[in-house]
């Protein structure tokens, strides 16, 4: 398995991500292929080189992150967002890195990527950080191993959290392992959450690995399709009223006719894109 490990370190508080990160690899550097941005070396532009010229199987980022990318070395740059995600040929993304998972992690799962994070802040109290780091290495010592069920991982990182609660007799340290629990987001163990109304009915409708991949311009092409052809509809169905009745609106008309045609060459596109989007 081929991994690319980025590990800025540039503050306090990434001086403990980046212990941390050494942690986790020093489990699971005989199971991966090892390439890392360490340090100085964690740019976006070394990040651009790399990930354009080498595909990975897995990206680990322990760092700052924010809810639209993962911050590069120096706190002035993101190394990975909605911009160059595009460039990442990884099939996992883990990271440690607080915010990320709100809105960065679900772009990475609408183009099929399984990411790991968080989306609020990752909190720890620096007296017992063992216990933080080894509940956020969990997961990825479970994947190095083997493991690929990412519901399973979910739940081994889970469990990771609760035997750290047992295990820490400080009450500030079990509030931020709690927090840091339920912040923890494992797409594709779960589907992420949509708040807006018409992507909620595109993941009824069509699941959520056809529904998260609809953009914007499509499902807003959709819906004033939908709404447009009622409308239509009742305005044909009002004139033939006026003219004769509810026999006049039965009786075979080319209104219908274009009508139904119009709306099976919807059902056909939508079939269409279905099947592209599962590709």
């Amino acid at each position: 398995m081929k991994v690319l490990g980025i590990a800025p370190c540039f503050d306090k508080a990434t001086e403990y991500s980046y212990k941390w990160y050494e942690e986790l690899m020093k489990k699971v550097k005989p199971k991966i292929k090892l390439k890392e941005l360490k340090k100085e070396e964690a740019t976006r532009k070394n990040f651009n080189q790399i990930v354009s010229t080498e595909a990975f199987d897995a990206i680990v980022f322990y760092d700052h992150g924010e809810k639209d990318g993962l911050v590069a070395q120096g706190g002035k740059e993101y190394i990975l967002d909605t911009k160059n995600l595009s460039k990442v040929a990884a099939k996992v993304i883990y990271t440690m890195a607080c915010l990320s998972a709100k809105k960065l992690g679900v772009d990475a799962y609408k183009k099929g990527i399984v990411y790991v994070g968080y989306i609020e802040v990752f909190a720890f109290t620096t007296y017992d950080e063992h216990l933080f780091c080894q509940a956020a290495n969990s997961g990825f010592i479970a994947y190095a191993k083997g493991e690929r069920n990412w519901k399973k991982i979910k739940q081994i990182m889970i469990e990771a959290f609760n035997k750290a609660i047992e295990l820490a007799d400080d009450p500030w340290t079990k509030i931020w392992l709690r927090w840091d629990r339920d912040a923890l987001r494992v797409y594709d163990g779960e589907s992420p959450k949509s708040y807006c109304p018409l992507r909620k009915v595109a993941l009824k409708i069509l699941g959520p690995e056809i529904g998260w991949k609809l953009t914007k311009t499509l499902v807003g092409g959709m819906f004033f399709y939908l709404v447009g052809f009622g409308i239509t509809l009742h305005a044909i169905a009002s004139e033939l009223y006026y003219k004769g009745g509810y026999l006049e609106i039965l009786s075979p008309q080319g209104e219908w006719i274009g009508l139904a045609l119009n709306f099976v060459g919807f059902l056909l596109i939508l079939r269409g894109v279905k099947r592209l989007l599962r590709k």
